[in-house]
């Protein structure tokens, strides 16, 4: 039992010399930073000090003359406010600062002398160490004095850093440092200081603190969305404590010129705003000032209001699709022909796009009567069921017949009739009549002459033919449009090689309604000129459009001819560059002037380029713009919309990897598109 005992006291014994052998018994290190030796100080002097510990620092005390203050430093930095004001002036004293450890192991700085004078002491500067403010009080922080003779504060304002200093409020509690002040502006410039003065009438001004009031955050506006008559305008919100109100302004213009104020909410939270009744066919511009308490007022950017329906867009799938001709249909949208295949021009379909008027889509229909089928043009029937007109190869002899065919509003095959021979024909045009039945122009190869004649065809409402007519002779003829004159007769356009110069003459024929010729004139120089499209003007007359490499450029320009009422030709204008530019179609605008539809690779990307040109009642252009990519792209056919703006189709492979699809785009009345 002894032996256990004797056993334990000696492990305990050990245990107690291994806990001593690993207490701390370093001293910390320590130094006075400032000030510095030989100073003169006065009033309240910071002694600031450097201390470190291998284990940590427990306080560090300040010493005066080997005495200690009781004033201790816990935490970095170490310093310490002596008040230097009970010793005599131009006495030296030793300053020194002890540091503790954790362990109670206590280190002494090196003393360091200072000379105390307080003959021309100033109470150590206090400064504003911030200002906020509402709309009924301005609030000031600033630090606390540290002085013992302290006998008040003052806060001061100037409208400049070096200009008169008045005072607006005196504070004499030491500890009041949150100062409320009612009169104030902060949209004019101020500078503010805080004044602090003792009992032996020293003071001191710290540094200044400028005020003026930021104007408010401007807001941003996002892109207006125009539906059913409505703009709908929203933007960010502002949440400065100031805010006053926002304010929604309008302007014809687009720098927001002669703006009028359309609605007002002193609510930071209501960032939107509907505006109704908004007329169709204009651009509006909108801005949201936003305004504070103080008057001060921030612009939003500037977004457009657009009421125009505009788009670009493409229809189609995998396939070839290519658009040739539309028309506004009777419900308010348009009805896109052509055809599509699989391979190209080859081996193609008929192809119709009904879109409402925003462009979407509401059916598609592809109809295959031969190996190619290919249609030219569409009109539409009063009851809404369409007839359109183009070519299919025959079954018997593998030759092109003219195709015609009718469909139901939805583009179902209602009756499908062909016209021809052994011998290529094509139909490119076709026109409803008012007693049911049809007109339509193409062109046939007379096997007798060799050469391909203009034909004229009347198709009644079943699809059998009433009556037919040929003109040319011995040279191609081909004829690309035909229109019902307000004399019931009928204007084809074409161009000749029969008639006029064998390189090719644009060429009209003027018919009664049974389809007899009663005049016809041909157009041109030396060159080639072709008619692809003509119109009777309001007047009377004719106005037709084509190419021409006999006028213009003399390479090959879109051509502009107006006649009278006999095909006396009026004048004449070209449109182009240095590339090829064709117009293909020709309509009279609602100004009395005409816009022009076609392809052209003079102007915008590389490659071919839908283009519509706008000119005057004289030909003489307005405007021209080019759409489209890096591909090919072409437009057939274009009509003035219901809303003054203008309707392009055509066909691009720009965007589809080299197979085309159908465009159609919508532009407004200067042939913007966005």
């Amino acid at each position: 039992m002894k032996l256990t005992v004797l056993f334990y006291l000696l492990f305990s014994i050990l245990i107690f010399i291994g806990c001593e052998e690993d207490t701390d018994t370093s001293p910390p290190t320590v130094y006075i930073t400032k000030p510095i030796q030989s100073s003169v100080v006065s009033e309240i002097t910071t002694v600031k000090c450097f201390a470190s510990d291998n284990d940590s620092v427990k306080f560090v005390e300040l010493w005066i003359d080997s005495v200690a203050t009781g004033i201790t430093d816990s935490s970095i930095p170490y310093e310490f406010f002596w008040n230097s004001v009970p010793y005599e002036d131009s006495t030296e004293h030793y300053i020194s600062v002890q540091a503790s450890d954790m362990n109670d192991n206590i280190s002494e700085s090196e003393s360091i002398s200072i000379m105390v004078d307080n003959s021309d002491s100033q109470p150590q500067l206090v400064n504003i160490t911030s200002i906020d403010y509402t709309e009924s009080e301005m609030t000031v922080v600033i630090q606390q004095s540290k002085d013992d003779d302290f006998k008040h504060y003052e806060i001061l304002r100037s409208s400049s850093i070096e200009g008169d200093k008045n005072s607006l409020v005196m504070i004499t509690d030491v500890v009041d440092t949150v100062i409320q002040i009612n009169n104030f502006d902060p949209t004019v410039p101020s500078w503010y200081w805080a004044k602090v003065e003792d009992i032996h009438g020293y003071f001191s001004i710290g540094d200044g603190y400028y005020v003026l009031d930021e104007y408010p955050a401007a807001v941003f506006l996002d892109p207006v969305n125009y539906t059913d008559s409505l703009f709908s305008l929203s933007w960010s919100l502002n949440n400065e404590n100031d805010f006053q109100c926002y304010m929604l302004f309008e302007s014809d213009y687009s720098d927001m010129s002669n703006a009028d104020k359309i609605f007002e909410t002193d609510d930071s939270n209501f960032t939107t705003y509907d505006h109704s009744q908004i007329e169709q066919s204009q651009y509006m511009y909108y801005q949201v000032v936003v305004k504070d308490h103080w008057g001060l007022e921030s612009f939003s950017n500037i977004q457009q209001g657009c009421s125009w329906i505009l788009f670009n867009n493409a229809y189609g799938d995998a396939s070839y699709d290519y658009g040739r001709y539309l028309i506004n249909t009777i419900d308010g949208g348009y009805i896109i022909v052509g055809n599509t295949s699989l391979l190209g021009n080859s081996y193609s379909n008929v192809l119709a796009v009904k879109v409402n008027y925003k462009g979407e889509q509401e059916w598609i229909q592809d109809h295959t009567f031969s190996t190619a089928d290919r249609v030219n043009s569409i009109s539409e029937l009063s009851d809404g069921s369409f007839v359109m007109v183009g070519s299919a190869i025959s079954s018997s002899n593998g030759s092109q017949d003219i195709l015609t065919i009718k469909t139901d509003q939805n583009g179902n095959i209602e009756w499908h009739q062909t016209f021809g021979s052994e011998q290529d024909e094509v139909g490119h045009s076709i026109q409803s009549l008012t007693n049911g039945s049809f007109i339509i122009v193409g062109d046939a190869f007379d096997a007798n002459t060799g050469y391909s004649l203009i034909t004229l065809i009347n198709v009644g409402s079943a699809g059998n033919e009433i009556w037919s007519k040929t003109y040319g002779g011995n040279g191609n003829d081909y004829g690309y449009t035909v229109v019902l004159t307000s004399d019931g007769g009928y204007a084809i356009s074409g161009i000749t090689r029969s008639q006029g110069d064998s390189n090719g003459d644009a060429w009209i024929i003027k018919t009664d309604n049974n389809g007899n010729e009663e005049w016809n004139q041909t157009y041109g120089g030396e060159g080639t000129e072709s008619s692809r499209s003509i119109k009777q003007t309001n007047d009377g007359g004719y106005i037709f459009t084509g190419q021409t490499n006999s006028f213009g450029s003399g390479y090959n320009d879109a051509y502009l001819v107006k006649t009278d009422f006999e095909g006396n030709q009026e004048w004449m204008q070209t449109y182009g560059g240095i590339g090829t530019d064709h117009g293909r179609t020709v309509v009279q605008t609602s100004d009395d002037g005409y816009i022009i539809s076609g392809y052209t690779d003079s102007f915008g990307d590389s490659g071919f380029n839908f283009w519509l040109i706008k000119t005057d009642l004289l030909g003489n252009l307005d405007w021209q713009k080019s759409y489209g990519g890096t591909g090919d792209d072409r437009g057939f056919h274009a009509l003035q919309a219901a809303d003054g703006g203008y309707i392009i189709t055509g066909y691009s492979n720009s965007n589809t990897n080299s197979v085309p699809d159908i465009i159609l785009i919508k532009t407004d009345d200067l042939g913007n598109t966005n």
